[in-house]
Protein backbone atom coordinates (compact mmCIF):
# COMPACT_ATOMS: atom_id res chain seq x y z
CA UNK A 1 0.00 0.00 0.00
CA UNK A 2 1.43 3.65 -0.85
CA UNK A 3 2.43 5.95 1.48
CA UNK A 4 0.33 8.52 0.19
CA UNK A 5 -2.93 8.40 -1.50
CA UNK A 6 -3.70 10.38 -4.39
CA UNK A 7 -7.52 10.96 -5.52
CA UNK A 8 -8.37 9.64 -8.59
CA UNK A 9 -10.82 12.45 -9.10
CA UNK A 10 -9.73 14.67 -12.05
CA UNK A 11 -10.02 18.50 -10.22
CA UNK A 12 -12.53 19.71 -12.73
CA UNK A 13 -14.77 16.53 -12.04
CA UNK A 14 -15.04 17.22 -7.69
CA UNK A 15 -17.66 18.65 -6.08
CA UNK A 16 -17.00 21.92 -4.20
CA UNK A 17 -17.47 21.38 -0.22
CA UNK A 18 -20.07 24.26 -0.28
CA UNK A 19 -22.50 21.92 -2.79
CA UNK A 20 -21.67 19.13 -0.36
CA UNK A 21 -22.64 20.75 2.84
CA UNK A 22 -25.86 22.09 1.23
CA UNK A 23 -27.02 18.47 0.52
CA UNK A 24 -25.67 17.23 3.69
CA UNK A 25 -28.37 16.03 6.29
CA UNK A 26 -30.69 17.53 3.23
CA UNK A 27 -28.74 21.32 3.63
CA UNK A 28 -29.95 21.27 7.70
CA UNK A 29 -26.07 21.55 8.67
CA UNK A 30 -25.87 24.45 6.28
CA UNK A 31 -28.59 26.32 7.59
CA UNK A 32 -27.65 25.63 11.11
CA UNK A 33 -24.20 26.78 10.85
CA UNK A 34 -25.09 30.03 8.52
CA UNK A 35 -27.70 30.48 12.29
CA UNK A 36 -24.88 29.83 14.72
CA UNK A 37 -22.08 31.83 12.62
CA UNK A 38 -24.65 35.07 12.60
CA UNK A 39 -24.97 34.57 16.25
CA UNK A 40 -21.12 34.34 16.85
CA UNK A 41 -20.44 37.44 15.29
CA UNK A 42 -23.21 39.16 16.91
CA UNK A 43 -21.71 37.82 20.24
CA UNK A 44 -18.01 38.57 19.60
CA UNK A 45 -19.00 42.54 18.29
CA UNK A 46 -20.74 43.03 21.33
CA UNK A 47 -18.66 41.33 24.15
CA UNK A 48 -15.06 41.64 22.08
CA UNK A 49 -14.02 38.50 23.06
CA UNK A 50 -13.51 35.60 20.76
CA UNK A 51 -15.78 32.68 19.71
CA UNK A 52 -15.53 29.41 17.67
CA UNK A 53 -17.46 27.42 15.20
CA UNK A 54 -16.07 23.80 14.87
CA UNK A 55 -17.94 21.41 11.85
CA UNK A 56 -17.11 17.85 12.34
CA UNK A 57 -17.83 15.58 9.55
CA UNK A 58 -17.47 11.59 10.00
CA UNK A 59 -17.01 9.22 6.91
CA UNK A 60 -17.52 5.80 7.29
CA UNK A 61 -17.70 3.41 4.28
CA UNK A 62 -19.83 0.76 4.36
CA UNK A 63 -19.68 -2.62 2.54
CA UNK A 64 -17.88 -2.79 -1.24
CA UNK A 65 -20.94 -1.10 -3.02
CA UNK A 66 -19.31 2.33 -2.81
CA UNK A 67 -21.43 3.64 0.34
CA UNK A 68 -20.66 5.76 2.82
CA UNK A 69 -22.14 6.85 6.12
CA UNK A 70 -21.50 10.20 7.36
CA UNK A 71 -22.18 11.69 10.77
CA UNK A 72 -22.02 15.56 11.26
CA UNK A 73 -21.69 17.94 14.30
CA UNK A 74 -21.61 21.16 14.64
CA UNK A 75 -20.08 22.36 17.80
CA UNK A 76 -20.18 26.45 19.12
CA UNK A 77 -18.58 28.34 21.52
CA UNK A 78 -20.18 32.29 22.22
CA UNK A 79 -18.76 34.92 23.95
CA UNK A 80 -20.70 35.52 27.64
CA UNK A 81 -21.37 38.65 28.36
CA UNK A 82 -19.63 40.32 30.94
CA UNK A 83 -22.20 40.82 33.99
CA UNK A 84 -21.39 43.89 36.38
CA UNK A 85 -20.20 44.10 39.79
CA UNK A 86 -22.11 45.34 42.76
CA UNK A 87 -20.67 46.37 45.82
CA UNK A 88 -22.56 45.79 49.04
CA UNK A 89 -21.39 45.54 52.91
CA UNK A 90 -21.77 42.73 55.15
CA UNK A 91 -23.56 43.78 58.54
CA UNK A 92 -22.42 42.33 61.86
CA UNK A 93 -25.09 39.61 61.37
CA UNK A 94 -23.18 38.55 58.12
CA UNK A 95 -26.42 39.79 55.70
CA UNK A 96 -25.41 42.18 52.70
CA UNK A 97 -26.76 45.37 52.11
CA UNK A 98 -25.91 48.01 49.48
CA UNK A 99 -25.83 50.93 52.74
CA UNK A 100 -22.68 50.68 54.80
CA UNK A 101 -24.43 49.93 58.53
CA UNK A 102 -21.00 51.81 60.07
CA UNK A 103 -21.94 54.56 57.96
CA UNK A 104 -24.00 57.58 60.24
CA UNK A 105 -27.35 58.74 58.49
CA UNK A 106 -28.19 61.85 58.01
CA UNK A 107 -31.52 63.43 59.43
CA UNK A 108 -33.65 64.45 56.37
CA UNK A 109 -31.64 62.84 53.77
CA UNK A 110 -33.28 59.91 52.17
CA UNK A 111 -32.79 57.12 49.72
CA UNK A 112 -33.69 56.96 46.26
CA UNK A 113 -35.49 53.86 47.43
CA UNK A 114 -37.62 55.59 50.14
CA UNK A 115 -38.12 58.42 47.69
CA UNK A 116 -39.51 56.39 45.21
CA UNK A 117 -41.72 53.56 46.87
CA UNK A 118 -45.23 53.48 46.36
CA UNK A 119 -44.73 55.43 43.32
CA UNK A 120 -45.81 53.78 39.96
CA UNK A 121 -44.26 55.11 37.20
CA UNK A 122 -45.69 54.62 33.60
CA UNK A 123 -42.83 54.03 30.94
CA UNK A 124 -43.60 54.71 27.41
Amino acid sequence: MPDVLKSPTPQAKRQSFSEFLQSLDYGAIDDEATHELNEIVHACTETGKTGEISLTIKIKPIGTAGQVELDSALKVKKPKPVRGKTLMFATPDNNLQREDPRQRSLDGVRTVAEETRGQVRAVS
